[in-house]
């Protein structure tokens, strides 16, 4: 078990405004707001209503997902030479096959028994998803500073490629011609708020003692605010809490790493520092990021909750309508064209569809694309599927032309639109954070 220093007087930082000087070249004043609520759907009904949906097709997807991705194991054992991968279309799910290769006729009574459609592919799954390992392993050997410029790896089963997904395609690294794998910029950054900071010296509540599960007035959620605080206590960071989870005995919350990055005064860089948790800058401390258990590269990181506070974060919800939480019970891989939300501290519920994966199979799926809204402050909340925990909210591309953050979702849907896209970010999986920490039980109740 790893040892937690526990401070029996949490400190925590009192916040400042950061400069509000207009930069030269017309650049506009850095927003100093990352933690004041701009939510454009107080329910979830609303967010799922923007994009099309209503909440009985969002359960019904979230079961189609299960199938396909049960369908998707037994199809790879089975027909390995046949199988491509699967994905939602509208209310159907459909399952893509490389026609005229060994069994694929068999595949394809299978999968129509099932109830599902069939389209042609070029390419099986394994070898889609051999090349996008093999990108991952290339983007992951990376020095820090090129390693941020990977946003991405995606696959797509329907035209057979296998795309590293960069920040800007200018500054970043090319990967080897021998991967096969094609390059698409699309501008996603880490979306937590920093600001700078100075110090208070706060005394901690006596904690309440209810059996485990028991949701508390003051319970702490997915999707909840959180203030980082640098190891310096010179600067933090405002972001979201993912799920709450176990391991090894411990109350955790499955976050990411980036909450806790911080800016390398000698190089300029942000690199991961363990941080201590709060609700804000007055507020006792309520746990900690270590090292052991953060991975840069991934962007994933678990919170060791302090046990004075456990009850609190001792349930399996996020918040939702109204921001009365949501009780979630299990967990769940990603499909291509399945509609996912999410819910972070600064914009609430946001929805939309899967537009990318980086494994043909959904069990294999470490990051996932979605076309929705997160700004700065989202980070590290929660994304889910009906009832079940998906992903924490890793990258977004709300950003403007100078790189500073959309104060809110219109604003940037309206100006994204002009620039010919749409609001998107990255998370990564439940699925591949609890293969990265083995033992991780996600749920705490």
């Amino acid at each position: 078990m790893l040892a937690v220093l526990v401070i029996a007087t949490p400190v925590a930082a009192q916040a400042q405004p950061l400069d509000q000087t207009q930069p030269r070249d017309g650049v506009p004043a850095v927003d100093d707001s990352r933690a004041q609520s701009v939510i454009g759907h107080e329910t979830l009904e609303d967010a799922l209503a923007e994009v099309g949906a209503t909440p009985a097709a969002f359960r019904s997807q979230s079961v189609l997902a299960d199938r396909l991705a049960d369908a998707s194991d037994d199809y790879t054992a089975r027909f390995p030479e046949a199988f491509a991968g699967v994905q939602i279309v509208g209310a159907t799910g459909q399952v893509a096959v490389v026609r005229d290769s060994e069994r694929s006729e068999m595949l394809i009574a299978d999968a129509r028994s099932r109830g599902f459609s069939v389209s042609s592919a070029p390419a099986p799954a394994r070898q889609l998803d051999e090349t996008a390992e093999r990108a991952q392993d290339w983007a992951d050997s990376l020095p820090p500073g090129q390693r941020d410029g990977v946003s991405a790896i995606e696959v797509d089963p329907s035209t057979g490629d296998v795309t590293v997904v960069v920040e800007d395609s200018a500054t970043a690294p090319a990967p080897p011609a021998d991967l096969g794998a094609g390059v698409r910029a699309a501008g996603l950054r880490p979306a937590q708020g920093s600001l700078g900071s100075g110090a208070a010296i706060l005394d901690a509540p006596d904690p309440p003692n209810p059996d485990p599960g028991t949701l508390l007035s003051n319970s702490m959620v997915g999707g909840t605010r959180m203030y980082v605080l640098s190891p310096s206590r010179t600067v933090a960071n405002w972001c979201s809490l993912g799920f709450n989870g176990i391991r090894d005995g411990r109350v955790v919350n499955i976050t990411v790493a980036h909450c806790s990055s911080f800016t390398d005064q000698t190089t300029g860089q942000s690199v991961f520092r363990p941080g201590t948790v709060s609700e804000d800058s007055r507020s006792p401390r309520l746990g900690a990021f270590t090292s052991a258990e953060a991975d840069e590269g991934m962007d994933a990181a678990l919170i060791t909750v302090d046990p004075e506070v456990r009850p609190r974060f001792r349930n399996s919800h996020v918040l939702g309508e109204n921001a009365l939480p949501i009780a979630l019970s299990g967990t769940q891989s990603p499909v291509r064209g399945q509609i996912l939300c999410k819910y972070g501290q600064r914009t609430g519920h946001t929805c939309g569809s899967v537009s990318g994966v980086d494994s043909a199979t959904p069990g294999g799926v470490r990051n996932v694309t979605i076309n929705l809204c997160a700004i700065a402050g989202d980070s590290g909340g929660v994304v889910f599927s009906a009832t079940r925990a998906v992903a924490v909210t890793s990258l977004s591309n709300a950003f403007d032309r100078y790189d500073q953050p959309y104060p809110n979702c219109e604003a940037a849907r309206t100006d994204l639109a002009l620039r010919g896209t749409v609001p998107t970010m990255v998370g990564v999986t439940v699925g591949a954070i609890s293969s990265r920490f083995p033992g991780l039980q996600v749920g705490a109740a």
